[in-house]
């Protein structure tokens, strides 16, 4: 269990600095190939102003126990600034992840240290994408579902039911045989075209981590100020080169 408050801040770092977001919608799903699904996603996460909601879910230590998932999440494409709240697991509660154009800044409630990385290295999502820098896109905070998984390709597609709605499931594989992530699923619910469920997997096809978003609300006119906030009077390491 040492191992799982690290694996948590790789995922909870990725999830904020690329971006994702989910919208419920009602239509029914209709036979798409995963090229224009993906098209669709990109053309709908180009439209939005801003998004926050509540990202639930799991990861799982190497024994398969889950460690529960709870975050506010604030995010404005647009400004390249977004923010997660921790309120679980209880060893990272009120912890807070706050990328900044080109900057993501660490914030530890118990000890109020706030550690500043570039958005570009690696250290700054704890490893989570090898010695890989993210793309230009991902620091500004897309929502587009290719520039999130960006060396995976489709290996399967299939409509299916979500618990909000029909929907889509795509199945992607990473193009590096040594990726830390090596497989992933993203369930996008049809007319909304972005992801309701994200899982990721390991190597030995464990489940490495299931990410849900809930109580999703798009453009309620965030302000940066506010999603960027951290306390005034927090110790400050800069790890910045």
């Amino acid at each position: 269990m040492g191992g799982a408050p690290r694996l948590v801040r790789r995922l909870i770092c990725a999830v904020v600095a690329l971006g994702l977001v989910a919208l419920v919608g009602h239509a029914a799903a209709q036979d798409l190939d995963a090229d224009t699904i993906l098209d669709n996603v990109e053309a709908r996460a180009s439209t939005i102003e801003d998004a926050r909601f509540l990202l639930t879910g799991a990861v799982y230590d190497p024994g398969g126990a889950a460690i529960a998932l709870e975050i506010d999440v604030q995010l404005i494409p647009g400004a390249g600034v977004a923010s997660a709240y921790i309120v679980q697991p209880d060893a990272l509660a009120d912890n807070v992840i706050v990328l900044d154009g080109d900057a993501v800044y660490n914030y530890v409630y118990l000890t109020n240290q706030v550690t500043i990385f570039d958005a570009d290295d690696p250290d700054a999502l704890g490893g989570l994408l090898g010695d890989r820098s993210i793309d230009e896109d991902a620091i500004t905070g897309t929502l587009d579902v290719r520039s999130v998984l960006v060396g995976y390709e489709v290996v399967a597609t299939e409509a299916m039911e979500t618990p909000v709605g029909p929907g889509y499931r795509l199945r992607f594989e990473n193009s590096d045989p040594d990726a830390a992530v090596p497989s992933a699923v993203a369930e996008i619910v049809a007319d909304a075209w972005l992801p309701y469920r994200i899982e990721f997997f390991q190597a030995d096809g464990e489940r490495l981590a299931e990410l849900v978003f809930e109580n999703v609300e798009i453009d309620v006119g965030l302000d940066a100020d506010d999603v960027t906030y951290l306390p005034e009077d927090a110790e400050v390491f800069d790890e910045r080169e």
